[in-house]
């Protein structure tokens, strides 16, 4: 009898509260359909599998151009690798071109001290654009071609990109400048730099030149696909990695489109230096400029080129 009683009590109750709620439930579901972002609702859908260091966000679109920037480094040049994502990250194109897309990549050998480890490892969970190759730290004895042999199995055989640079970390690049230079170069059989020797200079080469020196060269991705299956440069490993790069090509009869950029991309002239073909003062059409080891050097070039011109006033910090 109790529970008769109560029966037609706690139906009416909750007919009620239904009736109640229910215009709420309904503005509710137009604001959701209206601003979904407002609510923050699509964070329980996106995830991210780590932090790519693309100078451009999530492409919508298939780029018009890929290139994939590789920054020889080590292990232990952790406030090279900061800078340079610094930089680098603030040099988005003035138009912010969805066609275009870039990648940097920081490239190491193994890494066998405890202290590197774990400080690499942390750089990889925040950024995710550092490359470990299987090889011992070295410049001259087969690290480059381990890494472009490497590339097809890392990024698949399906040209990912148009263009892969080799750089230094003591390189600073002009990314706008190198973009708009590359942008309408074939995408095959390209061998990009500064080429050696320089202006018809002599210099003792003890392998057939020419090529382009290693502070930032580009080829076309069907040279790194050549360079991984080709026989010719599997026992030429040795040596100045940025000759044995143009002695491969040379000798494979590869990289017939062939570019010179000098004199934009050089190396910074010293105190006292004599300037040549491939070293002298900053000039305002600059890709490329090398050996810049101390940050004085790098405090010079980015002040030339305003790299921080567009820093806003404000009471949290003080410039004296």
């Amino acid at each position: 009898m109790k529970n008769a009683m109560m029966q037609p009590f706690f139906t009416k109750n909750h007919s009620s509260l239904y009736l109640l709620l229910l215009p709420f439930l309904f503005l509710f579901l137009i604001f959701f359909a209206i601003y979904p972002n407002d609510l923050k609702l699509q964070s329980l859908f996106l995830t991210c599998d780590n932090h790519d260091v693309s100078l451009m966000g999530p492409v919508s679109v298939k780029p018009d151009f890929r290139l994939l920037i590789s920054v020889f480094t080590t292990a232990w040049t952790f406030e090279r690798r900061h800078l340079l994502r610094l930089v680098y990250s603030k040099s988005l194109w003035p138009t912010n071109n969805v066609t275009d897309y870039v990648n940097v990549r920081f490239v190491m050998c193994n890494i066998t001290n405890e202290e590197h480890i774990t400080m690499v490892a942390l750089e990889i969970m925040n950024y995710g654009d550092i490359i470990v190759l299987n090889c011992t730290e070295n410049i001259n004895s087969g690290k480059t071609y381990n890494y472009f042999s490497s590339l097809p199995d890392i990024f698949g055989h399906d040209a990912p990109y148009d263009y892969v640079m080799k750089t230094d970390d003591d390189t600073y690049l002009r990314l706008d400048a190198l973009v708009e230079s590359l942008r309408e170069k074939p995408r095959n059989d390209v061998y990009y730099g500064l080429e050696m020797p320089c202006n018809g200079t002599e210099f003792n080469f003890w392998i057939p030149a020419p090529f382009m020196t290693g502070l930032g060269y580009v080829v076309s991705w069907d040279l790194v696909e050549w360079i991984a299956t080709s026989e010719v440069p599997v026992n030429l490993t040795t040596g100045p990695e940025d000759m044995m790069v143009g002695w491969w090509l040379n000798m494979g009869e590869k990289g017939k489109n062939r570019y010179n950029n000098a004199p934009v991309i050089y190396d910074f002239l010293g105190p006292d230096q004599e300037a040549n073909c491939f070293r002298h003062n900053l000039t305002t059409d600059t890709i490329a400029v090398h050996r810049l080891k101390e940050n004085s050097r790098w405090t010079t070039v980015l002040n030339y080129f305003n790299v921080t011109h567009g820093i806003k006033p404000s009471k949290l910090h003080n410039f004296s």
